[in-house]
């Protein structure tokens, strides 16, 4: 296999999050970076557009970073905060398929955006593992085309290939499972912490199968949703009680996992996502120290495929 190098970016708080990885025999963390960014995704995020007036200030933010770090790569992926993205799942009927599918959930979100036109999303589902009653569950994401249109037209800026667009909380399952392997046999919650909220799901068999959000405007109404994420869990009968409780994200405290595993007796920890990843030795120690805030870039510079 041919090494090559790609570069995951996050958004946190007015901040871009930069990691990268090379792909070669083994994987390995060459970069980690951070900077102030004067576009707010989670603000702007309904009015991207290719054409947006902070384009080239921000092909310059991330330019500039990209150059003082030394980065080199060919590929690169954004993870995009949640707030600007229409997440759900919705329950459908087990024996909709193809195009009757299709239509449904695309009548499910006309019923959340009735004034905006189909084609101003990109939509993708998926169904999730529990299937009860002849009801199945779909996970269904929507990102503005503006948005994508927009990390399109900065990539091509900066002469890189854009690779992947995700959100932020689904990119760092990939860094949850590559550091801690063994929880692919039993089901662990994930917390992201965010500015505002908790963006909160349970992964099992390696897969995520649920996913809500909360509203958090501090931190103990972080711990609020945590546990009340917890109890909606307990009250699910076909769901197991998560073995352990991972967070990850910019508003992550350190005294916060000692809390909530207080709190809930559930062994909790700040994800660590280069504990399994190859590091490089030039990487800036305080980075890698919290790397649970580089959690979602991280995730997406694993992904080759």
């Amino acid at each position: 296999m041919t090494s090559a190098r790609y570069l995951g970016v996050s958004f946190f708080k007015g901040r871009l999050q930069l990691a990268e990885v090379e792909h070669g025999k083994t994987l390995q963390l060459t970069n980690l970076a951070e900077r102030e960014t004067a576009i707010d995704f989670v603000q702007a995020g309904v009015n991207l557009a290719p054409d947006h007036p902070q384009l080239h200030t921000f092909v310059k933010e991330l330019g500039e970073t990209i150059k003082q770090n030394k980065i080199s790569t060919a590929h690169i992926s954004f993870a995009l905060p949640a707030d600007p993205v229409f997440i759900n799942i919705i329950p459908v009927d087990s024996s909709l398929k193809g195009p009757d599918l299709t239509q449904y959930v695309q009548w499910e979100v006309d019923q959340y955006f009735p004034n905006v036109p189909q084609k101003d999303f990109l939509t993708s589902s998926q169904p999730l593992p529990e299937t009860t009653n002849n009801v199945k569950h779909l996970f269904v994401v929507c990102v503005r085309r503006g948005m994508v249109g927009f990390l399109q037209k900065a990539s091509a800026e900066l002469k890189l290939k854009l690779h992947l667009v995700d959100v932020d909380h689904f990119s760092t399952e990939k860094t949850l499972l590559q550091n801690y392997p063994e929880v692919s046999d039993h089901p662990v919650a994930l917390f992201g912490m965010r500015y505002g909220g908790v963006d909160a799901s349970l992964v099992l068999n390696g897969s995520m199968i649920d996913y809500r959000a909360f509203v958090a405007g501090s931190a103990e109404d972080a711990k609020k949703a945590i546990q009340q994420y917890l109890k909606y869990l307990k009250e699910r009968n076909s769901v197991k009680d998560p073995s352990a409780l991972f967070l990850h994200g910019n508003e992550v405290s350190p005294e916060m996992p000692k809390v909530i595993h207080k709190e809930t007796g559930l062994q909790c920890v700040a994800l660590n996502a280069v504990r399994k990843l190859a590091a490089s030795g030039k990487l800036y120690k305080p980075f890698v120290q919290e790397s649970y805030r580089f959690a979602a870039a991280i995730g997406l510079a694993l992904r080759r495929a």
